[in-house]
This record gives structure tokens, C-alpha cells and sequence, in this order.
């Protein structure tokens, strides 16, 4: 007669969890050899455990009980490769998506890195790439909260499955700094990163820039406008456009306040 294991033996042996296992006889992937009729106990033979060395694989290779119970029932070869197959192409659309993610990690670094060594309080002329985004014009005010418009946003543009897609930036309009008004922001815009500009509804034009880091929030970048104005009176800049202020290091990144960095973008001619 073959040897009796109990479940608890078997989940020991396997490192599986007692649960699993009588979860596996309930959908009828791993019946149990025995079952005592008085105590209800379950006991396993040793041929059982090629069965459950199946599972455990199957099931490594994601593959859902409902496919594993169909593989168990026709018991075929090509049945198997065709499960395989498919959940290759599962498995190949998991590491592109990975790669994907992979990427958008290491540019989230990179911009954190530029921020930690930036140049604070230095006005600088930039040459910039066009830059895909998603606008929502949405007035906003510095002591506002930012969460609830980048919401209507993310709802609006059906964005709000996307992780990593991009830095939130606030746009204040060329009219406004023309008259020196730096405490509205006339829109809400989404700066995409590499590989999300298929989402894109607008870009942010190429061109000669004036950019400003500093210290801050957007509650302090009042004073860092007139900065950029005054540098355009005194070297003879026309602002060629709407300026556009992004927080580099915020509350996403840190709690330590005197660690925030925000930019001030101005193209110019």
C-alpha cells in the first residue's frame, strides 16, 4: 500500500500553503487520495506529487486554474503547447510593459539628479526640444489645492490607470506676465514623459528659453517672475509666449521643505 501523507505533511514538503492545497481539491485540480469519513482528514500518496509539481509549475508561469484544470482533462501534449504559447505572448506583453516602467524609472532619477545639482538662483538662456503634453486650461491660484484639478485632468484625457506619465506644471499666460500678474495660473499641464506622447494633446513649442530654478514652491515663485522680467528689460528679451513652472522635487519626493526645487521656464526672442 502506498504511503499516506496528511496535507500538512504535503504542504510542508512542497512549501505550500494548507489553504492552497484545499482550495486545489475544492476546484478539482488536486483530489485528495483519501479522505477519512469520520474526521474529514485528507491524505495524499506519492503519486499525487508529480501532479502537484505540475501545478506549482503551471502556476509559475502564471497560468490560471480554470487552464490548468483544462490541460489536467485533456491530458495532450498539444493541448500543453498551446498553453504555453499563449501565455508566452502573456508573459512577452508583462516585460514590455516592465521595460516600460524600467524606463520611466531611470528618467524620473535623471530629473531628480538634474534637480540635485542644478544651479539655484541663476538665470540661464536655454535652447529646449519640443515637448508633448496634456493641457487643461483651468485657472488656479497658489494657495489653491493642485490635487483636484490634476484629477479632472487625469479624468478628462483618461489618464488615471498611467503610472510615472508624467510632471504636473502650471502655465501662466504671456498676457499676465506682460502686466507682471504672477499669482493665477491660467492652465494645468501634463509634461509626458518618453513614451507617452501618443497621449499627447499639445506640445510645448521648441525654442530659446529662460529658465530659473530656485528654492520653493509655487506659493514663493512670485518673485522669481519679476526676476525673469527684469532679466528681459536689461538684455533686451521680448517673452515670446506663456511661462511654465514645474516643481523638480516637491512633497512626491520629500517632506523637507528647504529640499524643494521648482522651475520657471519663459520662452523668449
Amino acid at each position: 500500500m502506498n504511503q499516506l501523507f496528511t496535507i500538512g505533511q504535503l504542504a510542508k514538503i512542497f512549501k505550500t500553503k494548507i489553504p492552497t492545497l484545499r482550495y486545489y481539491d475544492e476546484v478539482g485540480i488536486l483530489k485528495p487520495a483519501k479522505v477519512d469519513s469520520k474526521n474529514h482528514y485528507r491524505y495524499y500518496t506519492t503519486e499525487q506529487f508529480e501532479r502537484l509539481n505540475v501545478i506549482t509549475y503551471l502556476r509559475t508561469l502564471d497560468l490560471s486554474l480554470d487552464a490548468i484544470k483544462d490541460f489536467f482533462e485533456a491530458r495532450d501534449t498539444s493541448k500543453l503547447e498551446a498553453m504555453l504559447r499563449e501565455q508566452k505572448v502573456q508573459v512577452q506583453k508583462q516585460i514590455t510593459t516592465l521595460r516600460k516602467v524600467e524606463q520611466r524609472i531611470d528618467d524620473r532619477l535623471l530629473q531628480v539628479e538634474d534637480a540635485l545639482n542644478s544651479t539655484l538662483g541663476e538665470i540661464e538662456v536655454v535652447k529646449l526640444e519640443a515637448i508633448p503634453v496634456v493641457i487643461l486650461k483651468e485657472s488656479y491660484r497658489p494657495n489653491e489645492d493642485i490635487e483636484f484639478p490634476i484629477s479632472v485632468l487625469r479624468k478628462k484625457y483618461n489618464l488615471e490607470k498611467n503610472i510615472f506619465l508624467g510632471k504636473i506644471a502650471l502655465a501662466i499666460s504671456k498676457e499676465q506676465l506682460l502686466h507682471q500678474k504672477f499669482d493665477e495660473y491660467t492652465e494645468l499641464i501634463m509634461i509626458l514623459e518618453p513614451g507617452a506622447d501618443n497621449q499627447a494633446t499639445a506640445t510645448l513649442p521648441a525654442g530659446t528659453y529662460l529658465r530659473l530654478r530656485f528654492h520653493g514652491t509655487h506659493n514663493t515663485a512670485g518673485p522669481e517672475y519679476q526676476k525673469l522680467i527684469d532679466y528681459c528689460s536689461q538684455h533686451n528679451y521680448q517673452i515670446n509666449g506663456d511661462a511654465v513652472e514645474t516643481t523638480l522635487i516637491d512633497y512626491g519626493i520629500t517632506d523637507d521643505l528647504s529640499k524643494y526645487v521648482t522651475e520657471i521656464k519663459i520662452p523668449i526672442v
